[in-house]
C-alpha cells in the first residue's frame, strides 16, 4: 500500500501546484487535492525526508510563521487575523508537503504547463473582448481582470516565473526539449507585452540584464539584450496600452502635469504607501504591530484623511486596501521581528544561491514583487511564495555521484 501511495503522491503534489493559477475555474479543486495530500503524506514520507526541513531558510521561515501566530495571540485580535495567518501557514505547509519529492525539475515543468494553459484561456477571452469592444483598451479599470483568468499583476508575475523555469530547464546541456522551452520564453514575453503587465516587463528587463553577469559569451549576450530592448521599444510603439500603463498617456492632463504628479494621481499605491509612511512616522506604530485587521482599519482612516475626491475616497474605503508591500505589511501588522525574519529568509537564500542564475533570478523576482504586493493576503500569493522557495532551496535534478546539478 505504501509503495502505491509513494508512487501516486508526487503526481498529487504536482497537480495541486498545476491548479493553483486556475482557481477561478476550479475553486474547490485545490482544497480537495490538498486534503488528499494531507491524508497520503504520512504514508508517502520517509523518516530521512524530514532532514530536508533542517535547511536554515526553512527553519527561519518556520520561525517567522511561529512568531506571527504567537504575536497575534498575545497582542492582537487573533480571530480577526486568523485568515491571513492561515495563508502564511499554508506556505509553510506546502514546503513540508514537498519533502517526499526528490527534485524540482517536474515542478518547473508543471509551472510552465499551468501558465501556458492560463495564457491560452486568456487569449481566448481577450479575443472575445476584442470582438465585443473592437479594441484592446484596458490600460486602467477592472475590465482586464474580468477578462484575464487571474489579476494582471499575478498573471504577469507567473509568466516571469515560467520564463525563469524554462531557463533553468534549458541549463548548460543539450536537450531535445530546449527548443520548446525557448518557444515558451518567447511566448510568455509576447503575452506580458500584450497585457501590459508593468511589474513583469520591468522584472524581465532586469533579469535579462542580470544574465549578462552569468554568461560566458558576454559580447554575444549583450547583443541579445540590445535586441530585447529594441523589441520592448517596438512594443511600446505598437501597443497603446503599454504607453498608457507606464506613462499615463491616457490622462487628459499629461501635457500639464509632470510624470510624478501623474503617478500620484493615477497610481493607487501612491496613496497606500503615503498612508503606510504616515502610520510609521506619526506615532501610530508599535513594536509588536497592530494586527493585520487593525492595520487595514488605520489605513482606511488615513484614506479618509488624505484623499480629497469623494468617489476616489469611497473606492479606497470600500476596498480596504492592504499595505501593498509585504515588508511594510509585516512591520505594521506584526512588528519589527517578523519583518526582519522575512528579510533574513531572502538574505540566506541569496547567499546560498548567488552562483546560480535561475535561483538568483527567482529570488530577485519574488523580493521585488513583495515591494509592491502583500502577497500573503492572497492564498495564491502564499502558495506561489512557497513554490519559489521550493525551487530555490531544493535541487533541480536528483544529484548523482557522476553529475553536478545544472545552474
Amino acid at each position: 500500500m505504501k509503495v502505491l501511495i509513494r508512487s501516486i503522491y508526487p503526481y498529487l503534489f504536482l497537480f495541486f501546484c498545476f491548479v493553483i493559477p486556475l482557481d477561478k475555474y476550479a475553486t474547490a479543486v485545490p482544497n480537495i487535492v490538498l486534503i488528499a495530500l494531507l491524508a497520503t503524506f504520512p504514508f508517502a514520507v520517509k523518516k530521512e525526508d524530514f532532514q530536508k526541513l533542517m535547511k536554515k531558510e526553512v527553519l527561519f521561515f518556520a520561525g517567522l510563521v511561529a512568531v506571527l501566530f504567537l504575536n497575534s495571540l498575545l497582542f492582537h485580535d487573533f480571530m480577526k487575523d486568523v485568515t491571513i495567518l492561515k495563508k502564511v501557514g499554508s506556505a509553510l505547509l506546502l514546503l513540508v508537503l514537498f519533502i517526499p519529492l526528490e527534485k524540482t525539475e517536474n515542478l518547473k515543468k508543471t509551472l510552465i504547463i499551468s501558465v501556458l494553459l492560463c495564457i491560452v484561456i486568456c487569449l481566448f477571452n481577450l479575443y472575445g473582448y476584442y470582438v465585443s469592444e473592437g479594441a484592446f483598451n484596458f490600460s486602467s479599470g477592472s475590465v482586464i481582470n474580468d477578462v484575464l483568468i487571474i489579476d494582471r499583476l499575478y498573471l504577469g508575475f507567473l509568466c516571469v516565473l515560467s520564463i525563469v523555469a524554462s531557463i533553468a530547464l534549458i541549463g548548460n546541456r543539450y536537450n531535445e526539449y530546449n527548443k520548446w522551452y525557448f518557444a515558451n520564453i518567447v511566448f510568455c514575453v509576447g503575452f506580458v507585452l500584450l497585457i501590459s503587465s508593468r511589474i513583469a516587463v520591468l522584472l524581465l528587463l532586469l533579469l535579462f540584464l542580470l544574465k549578462i553577469f552569468y554568461t560566458k559569451g558576454k559580447k554575444e549576450y549583450i547583443l541579445f539584450f540590445i535586441g530585447v530592448i529594441a523589441l520592448v521599444f517596438a512594443a511600446f510603439l505598437v501597443n497603446k496600452n503599454l504607453n498608457d500603463r507606464f506613462f499615463y498617456a491616457h490622462s487628459t492632463q499629461k501635457d500639464e502635469k509632470s510624470y510624478i504628479e501623474l503617478f500620484m494621481q493615477w497610481e493607487p499605491r501612491a496613496v497606500i504607501w503615503e498612508c503606510n509612511y504616515k502610520i510609521i512616522t506619526e506615532g501610530d506604530f508599535t513594536v509588536f504591530g497592530s494586527g493585520f485587521y487593525n492595520t487595514k482599519d488605520k489605513l482606511v482612516n488615513c484614506y479618509e484623511e488624505v484623499i480629497d475626491k469623494e468617489p476616489r475616497k469611497a473606492y479606497f474605503v470600500r476596498e480596504r486596501f492592504n499595505p501593498h508591500n509585504q515588508y511594510v505589511d509585516f512591520l505594521l501588522s506584526s512588528g519589527i521581528l517578523p519583518m526582519l525574519l522575512y528579510i533574513v529568509v531572502y538574505g540566506m537564500m541569496f547567499m546560498r544561491n548567488r552562483r546560480s542564475y535561475y535561483k538568483t533570478a527567482l529570488l530577485i523576482s519574488v523580493a521585488a514583487f513583495a515591494f509592491i504586493e502583500s502577497h500573503f493576503h492572497r492564498q495564491m500569493g502564499a502558495y506561489i511564495f512557497a513554490i519559489i522557495l521550493i525551487m530555490a532551496i531544493y535541487p533541480l535534478r536528483k544529484p548523482t555521484p557522476k553529475s553536478i546539478e545544472e545552474v
